[in-house]
């Protein structure tokens, strides 16, 4: 029984180290300040 503890904790782990590099990769792809610096925003002074 303590083996399957072992494997689904592993797994979870395994599951967060793929999904922790996926959202690092794709926030420094899909950055945000570039958008802002291409295409600035103008605000209106009203």
């Amino acid at each position: 029984m303590a083996e399957w503890w072992v494997t689904a904790i592993g797994f979870i782990i395994c599951l967060g180290f793929v999904g922790g590099t996926m959202v690092y990769f794709l926030r420094e792809t899909l950055n945000s300040e570039d958008s802002t610096r291409i295409d600035p925003v103008k605000k209106d002074m009203d």
